[in-house]
């Protein structure tokens, strides 16, 4: 969806292709790393609970 691959990612993250593939596929990511990933993608990340009612607590 960002327009760039996987290796570009770990590249600008400070990252081999490998550590970011093996890290993508386990989700094992912190909260700091999500946002930069975010930041380079051009998008936002949220970390939310969302509950049936439509009420979040972030």
């Amino acid at each position: 969806m960002a327009g760039i691959t996987v290796t570009e990612l770990g590249a600008r993250m400070g990252m081999s292709q490998q550590s970011i593939s093996n890290r993508l596929k386990t989700g094992k990511f912190t909260q700091e790393e999500l946002e930069k990933m975010a930041a380079i993608m051009g998008c936002e990340y949220h970390s939310f609970f969302q509950f049936p009612n439509g009420s979040k607590a972030e």
